[in-house]
């Protein structure tokens, strides 16, 4: 993370916060773990209801393990910890709010100069019986998490102009306000 001075702004870190897939063999401390899972917990929800519960997982073989639940998840046995986001409901507003809570975490650890990357996890069954994770529960994102290696160059993402849009009336104004 690029170097703030004072306390960082949320603007700044969602400005510089990348998906980070190559990771530094830098351990990342318990106290930072905590105040990345402390974010997490403190995330908006529909009602309040909180139906997270957030799996911290160092262990490389288990990391090893978890990545064979999903398509895109070479980066993750690398990772320092991952966190994965179980839910205990298959509702509309438990998708979100683990979004919520996933931006959150991601944020946090970014404040301390930690990068991350979501996950989706395609064969959920694989990635529940790496963690133990009772069938009845939903279990689809991980949160991949480490001191970004030397290497890692993160792409640019696109323009406001190209992201934000309105009503097709819209277009030309929005395109020239931009």
């Amino acid at each position: 993370m690029q170097e703030i001075k004072g306390k960082a702004q949320v603007a700044e870190l969602i400005r510089t916060q990348r998906a980070t897939r190559q990771y530094s063999q830098q351990a990342v401390s318990e106290e930072d773990i905590r105040t990345i899972l402390n974010a997490g917990r403190r995330a908006q929800s529909s009602n309040n209801t909180q139906p997270w519960q957030f799996i911290v997982v160092r262990d490389r073989e288990i990391l090893k393990q978890l990545a064979e639940g999903g398509k895109y998840t070479a980066h993750v046995p690398h990772a320092a910890f991952a966190i994965a986001l179980v839910a205990s409901s298959k509702t509309g507003s438990a998708d979100f709010d683990l979004g919520q809570a996933a931006a959150y975490l991601q944020l946090a650890a970014w404040d301390l100069g930690i990068g991350s990357c979501i996950t989706w996890m395609h064969y959920p069954e694989k990635a529940k019986e790496a963690l133990h994770v009772p069938t009845d529960l939903e279990f689809h994102i991980v949160l991949s998490f480490g001191y970004p290696a030397p290497q890692e160059h993160p792409q640019a993402t696109n323009r406001l102009s190209s992201a934000a849009g309105a009503s097709p009336g819209y277009q030309k104004e929005r395109s020239q306000a931009l």
